[in-house]
C-alpha cells in the first residue's frame, strides 16, 4: 500500500519564510506551521502519520509548491548521495546554524528513505555514518580545546558544551526514525512475533543518537580533559568560599552538572520554554569524576578550619560561626552543584565542624542551660538535631534543670492556700519552661519528652505532704465553690484548663478522682457550685485526659441531681392531693436527694467502715427523726417505693440539711442546720432551759457526737452555756437576746474527728481496696485474653492497661497475682515464669 500524505490547511493566514542569519533552530521550529502540532521538533515522528506533512503550499520563496508531496513508499536509495546531502545538514544542526523548514524537512524525509530502502534497508550503514560524522565533529572540538588557555578552559569548554548538548538533541530529533525503527529494534528481543517486547537487552555499542552524540562527547573530548576541569572547578569553589569569584557562577554550575547531563538516557521531549531536555539521566559519572573528589576537597578546608576557629573563638562564637558557614555552603552547594550532592556536602561539613567536636559543645551545656542563654541553647540545638544521638546530653541537661527548679518552686508552701500555692508555682515552672522548649528547642519531640518526666518528678514527689492528687484535687474545688469572686467565665475555664495541665503528670490519678468525687458531692448537696455549667465543663476535661471510664461516676452523680429535681416537682404535685385528703398533718416543704449509692462517695453512719464513722454509728443509730419531718418522710417513702418498686431507700440525716426560722427574736432569722442539730434546737420549743443529757435522750444521740453538735449550736449563740468546757452535765440556755449581721446563717457541721488527717486515711483505704480489685480485674482479662502468658510480659501488660489510673510497683503485682492463683483464676504451667488462664 502506498501512503500518500499531504498538507494540512490553516485558519490562519500566515507566511511562512526562511529564517536567516544566526536564528536557532529551536526558533525556525516555533515558526513552522501547526499541522495538529505534529511538525514541530518538539514531538516525536510516527511512520504512517501526518508528521511526515509539509508546510502549507505556497509559490513564494522558501515554501512548497501546491503539487509537492511526500511518498511513504520504500524506493531505491543511492546511499552515497543521499549521506553527502545530509552530512553538511547535520554538522550545522549540531552546530546550531539556522536551517529552512523545507531543508529540515527534506533531511527528515532523507532518513527516512535510507530505513526503508529496497531492496535493503540501509540503517546500518546509516548508523555508522552518523556515528562517525560525530565522532569527527568532536575530534575537531577536542582540538580546539587543546589550544585554548589554562586560564579560559572553563568559559571556552561552557560554551562549546552549551551548543553541542542542545545540538545533539536537535539531532535526536532528527533521526527519530532511525531511533525507533533500528536502534530499539537492536536493543530488545521479539516475543510472539513482535507483539510485545519482554525484555531489553542493553547493547552499549548501539545507542539512540541523543546518547550516541553525548557518549561520544564525554569518551573522545571530556576524558581527555577531565583532570584539568576538575582541578578549575574546586579551584572555583575554593575561591568562592574564600570571598574570591574568579569565575561566573553560571559557567561553573554548567561545567559541573554538564557531567550529569552527559549521561542523558531518555530524549523524551519535555518542554523548557522552546528548549528540550532529556527526561532521565545517571549520575555515576559526576559522581566518580567530580563529587568524589570536590568531598575529599571540602572535608580537608572545613577539618583545618574547625581547628582554627576552636582555638581563636569561644564557644559560643565557634556556634554563630558555623551556623554561617552551614547557611553559606548549603547556598553554594545549591547554586553550582547537582542536587544529588546538596545534602551530601551539608552532612560532610556537619560531620567534621559537628560531630567531629560534639563533647566540647555538650562540655558547656549545663552552664547554658543554668544560665538560661537561650540564644547559645537555640545554636547548639541547631547544630546538633542533625547529629545522631547529638541531643541526649542537652535533653538530659534540661530535663534536670526543669526537675530541680520545680521542685524548688514547690518545697515552700505554707499558709492556709497550699493547694493554690502549689498549683501556681508547678504552672510557673510549666509556662516558663514550654515556652523555652518552644522558642529554643522548637517544640522537638526530645526536649517534650523531658519536661513531661521533669514536671512528673516534680508533681509525684514523695516528699509533698499531701500529694499533689489531694492539692489539685482542692484547687479546682476552690475554684467551684460559690466562695470564688472575681473570675469571668473565660478566667474560670482557662485556671480549670491549667488543672488539667498538672492533672496529666499525676501518677495517682485514681486518689484524685477520689478526693475530687468527695468534693463535688458535698458541692452537689449543699448546692455550693459556681455552676451547674462550670462543674460539667471540668468533668469534660477531665474526660478528654482519661477517658469516660474514669469520669462515669461523676457523670451520673450530675444524672441524679436533674432527676431528683424532676422526682421532687413529681412530689410535689403528690402532696397536694394527700394534703386534701389529710388536712390535719403538716407536711413540711421537702426537696429529695436520691442518690445512687454505687455512684456517690457517701456512707451512712451505720453502714460507715471506718473506726471513728462506726463509733459515730453507734452513738446516732437511736436518732429520733423530729416529729414535725416525719410525715413528710413517711409519705415521700411511700411515693418512691410506689414509683420504683424494689429498691430501698436510706436516709442519710448526717448530710441532710434544713432551715430553721427563730421567732422568739426581736428579728426573724433563719437558720440553716443539719438535721441533728435541727432536733437539739426544737427541743427548746416549749423550754428556755435543758441540761445536754436530757436533749441527747430525747433525740437519741449521746457521747462525743452530741457534744460536738451542741457545741456548734452555742457557738452559733442559738443557745448560751455558763460552763467554760461543755459536758454531758452542762445546762443550756435558749439566748433570747441573739443578734446576727445576716438575716439567713449556716451552722458549722459538727466536725466528729481532725477532718484533713481522718479523710485522707479514708481515701487512702479506699483507693487501696479499689486498686486491689482493679489490678485483679486487669489481670483476669489479660489472661482470659491471652490464655498463657510469661510473667514478664505479663507484668508490661499490667503496667500499660494501669498507668491510666496509677502506676502499682512490683511487689504488688506479685501479689495480686498469687491472690488470683489462690482463688484460681490463673495457674502456673510447668515452666515457672509462665500462667495459664483457667475457665
Amino acid at each position: 500500500m502506498d501512503w500518500i500524505i499531504g498538507c494540512r490547511r490553516h485558519t490562519e493566514n500566515r507566511r511562512h519564510k526562511p529564517v536567516r542569519g544566526s536564528t536557532p533552530i529551536a526558533k525556525l521550529a516555533s515558526n513552522t506551521p501547526n499541522t495538529s502540532n505534529r511538525t514541530t521538533l518538539g514531538r516525536r515522528y510516527a511512520v504512517g502519520s501526518a508528521d511526515l506533512a509539509t508546510p502549507e503550499p505556497s509559490a513564494k520563496k522558501g515554501r512548497v509548491s501546491p503539487s509537492t508531496m511526500y511518498s511513504l513508499k520504500p524506493k531505491v536509495v543511492e546511499f552515497n548521495e543521499v549521506w553527502n546531502d545530509l552530512r553538511p545538514s547535520i554538522i550545522d544542526i549540531i552546530n546550531l546554524r539556522p536551517i529552512t523548514n523545507v531543508q529540515w524537512h527534506h533531511k527528515f524525509s532523507d532518513v527516512y528513505d535510507i530505513c526503508v530502502s529496497i531492496p535493503k534497508p540501509l540503517s546500518d550503514q546509516l548508523y555508522t555514518e552518523v556515528k562517525k560524522c560525530i565522532t569527527d565533529h568532536v575530534a575537531q572540538k577536542r582540538a580546539e580545546i587543546s589550544e585554548v588557555d589554562p586560564d579560559l578552559l572553563l568559559q571556552e569548554y561552557h560554551k562549546m558544551w552549551t551548543v553541542f548538548h542542545e545540538g545533539a538533541i536537535y539531532i535526536h530529533r532528527l533521526f527519530g526514525y532511525l531511533n525507533k525503527q533500528f536502534v530499539k529494534q537492536k536493543r530488545c528481543t521479539d516475543l510472539d512475533n513482535f507483539t510485545q517486547y519482554a525484555a531489553f537487552l542493553q547493547i552499549p555499542d548501539v545507542k539512540e543518537i541523543g546518547c550516541l552524540a553525548l557518549e561520544i562527547w564525554k569518551e573522545q573530548l571530556v576524558k581527555t580533559i577531565l583532570a584539568k576541569l576538575v582541578q578549575l572547578l574546586l579551584i572555583a569553589i575554593d575561591g568562592d568560599r574564600k570571598g574570591n569569584f574568579p569565575q561566573v557562577a553560571s559557567v561553573v554550575s554548567g561545567v559541573i552538572n554538564s557531567f550529569v547531563k552527559m549521561e542523558e538516557t531518555d530524549f523524551e521531549a519535555v518542554p523548557e520554554g522552546t528548549r528540550y531536555r532529556a527526561r532521565e539521566s545517571t549520575t555515576a559519572f559526576y559522581q566518580e569524576s567530580f563529587e568524589k573528589p570536590l568531598l575529599m576537597d571540602t572535608e580537608q578546608y572545613y577539618s583545618a578550619l574547625a581547628q582554627k576557629m576552636l582555638a581563636e573563638l569561644s564557644c559560643s562564637q565557634y556556634m554563630e560561626q558555623v551556623i554561617l558557614l552551614l547557611e553559606q555552603e548549603e547556598l553554594r552547594a545549591k547554586k553550582y552543584l547537582h542536587e544529588s550532592s546538596v545534602d551530601k556536602v551539608i552532612q560532610l561539613c556537619q560531620k567534621v565542624m559537628i560531630k567531629a567536636h560534639k563533647e566540647k559543645l555538650h562540655a558547656v551545656c549545663h552552664e547554658l542551660i543554668t544560665n538560661e542563654e537561650n540564644k547559645d541553647l537555640r545554636n547548639m540545638y541547631r547544630l546538633l538535631k542533625p547529629i545522631q544521638a547529638g541531643l541526649s546530653v542537652m535533653v538530659k541537661e534540661f530535663e534536670e534543670y526543669v526537675k530541680r527548679k520545680g521542685l524548688e518552686a514547690v518545697a515552700r508552701l505554707s499558709g492556709d492556700n497550699v493547694p493554690q500555692q502549689f498549683v501556681e508555682n508547678v504552672l510557673k515552672v510549666y509556662n516558663k519552661f514550654n515556652d523555652m522548649k518552644t522558642a529554643v528547642f522548637m517544640d522537638d519531640g526530645e526536649f517534650s519528652s523531658g519536661l513531661d518526666k521533669a514536671l512528673q518528678g516534680v508533681v509525684n514527689s514523695k516528699e509533698a505532704s499531701p500529694n499533689a492528687s489531694e492539692r489539685l484535687a482542692r484547687y479546682t474545688d476552690s475554684l467551684l465553690k460559690k466562695t470564688t469572686k472575681g473570675l469571668s467565665e473565660t478566667d474560670l475555664e482557662a485556671k480549670l484548663g491549667s488543672a488539667i495541665v498538672i492533672f496529666r503528670y499525676i501518677e495517682d490519678k485514681d486518689v484524685f478522682q477520689k478526693f475530687y468525687s468527695k468534693m463535688l458531692a458535698n458541692r452537689l448537696i449543699a448546692s455550693t457550685s459556681i455552676s451547674m455549667d462550670a462543674e460539667e465543663m471540668m468533668i469534660n476535661k477531665l474526660k478528654q485526659a482519661c477517658g469516660y471510664e474514669f469520669t462515669s461516676k461523676l457523670s451520673r452523680m450530675f444524672t441524679d441531681i436533674g432527676l431528683s429535681q424532676e422526682l421532687s416537682t413529681s412530689f410535689d404535685g403528690h402532696l397536694v392531693g394527700v394534703k386534701e385528703s389529710q388536712p390535719d398533718v403538716k407536711f413540711v416543704p421537702t426537696t429529695a436527694l436520691v442518690l445512687q449509692a454505687g455512684s456517690w462517695p457517701l456512707n451512712a453512719p451505720q453502714l460507715s467502715t471506718s473506726a471513728a464513722h462506726s463509733q459515730t454509728a453507734q452513738e446516732v443509730s437511736n436518732f429520733h427523726l423530729p416529729s414535725i419531718l416525719l410525715p413528710v418522710c413517711t409519705e415521700f417513702e411511700k411515693f418512691y417505693t410506689g414509683k420504683h418498686n424494689g429498691r430501698k431507700l436510706t436516709w442519710l440525716f448526717n448530710m441532710s440539711q434544713g432551715d430553721v426560722r427563730l421567732c422568739y427574736l426581736d428579728k426573724q432569722y433563719v437558720a440553716q442546720m443539719y438535721v441533728y442539730q435541727m432536733a437539739a434546737v426544737l427541743c427548746f420549743e416549749r423550754r428556755d432551759t435543758i441540761s445536754v443529757q436530757i436533749i441527747g435522750e430525747e433525740i437519741g444521740v449521746k457521747g462525743e457526737y452530741l457534744l460536738k453538735t451542741m457545741r456548734t449550736i452555742v457557738d452559733a449563740s442559738i443557745l448560751t452555756c455558763e460552763d467554760s468546757t461543755l459536758t454531758i452535765n452542762s445546762t443550756l440556755k435558749l439566748n433570747k437576746t441573739m443578734t446576727s449581721k445576716r438575716m439567713k446563717f449556716r451552722l458549722q457541721a459538727p466536725q466528729i474527728n481532725k477532718p484533713v488527717e481522718k479523710e485522707q486515711e479514708s481515701v487512702a483505704n479506699t483507693v487501696s481496696q479499689d486498686r486491689k480489685y482493679y489490678m485483679e480485674c486487669a489481670i483476669v482479662r489479660i489472661m482470659k485474653t491471652r490464655k498463657v502468658l510469661k510473667h514478664n510480659a505479663l507484668v508490661s501488660e499490667i503496667m500499660d492497661q494501669t498507668k491510666g489510673r496509677f502506676t502499682p510497683d512490683i511487689p504488688f503485682i506479685k501479689k495480686s497475682i498469687e491472690d488470683l492463683i489462690e482463688k484460681m483464676y490463673i495457674q502456673r504451667t510447668d515452666q515457672n515464669d509462665e500462667y495459664q488462664y483457667l475457665a
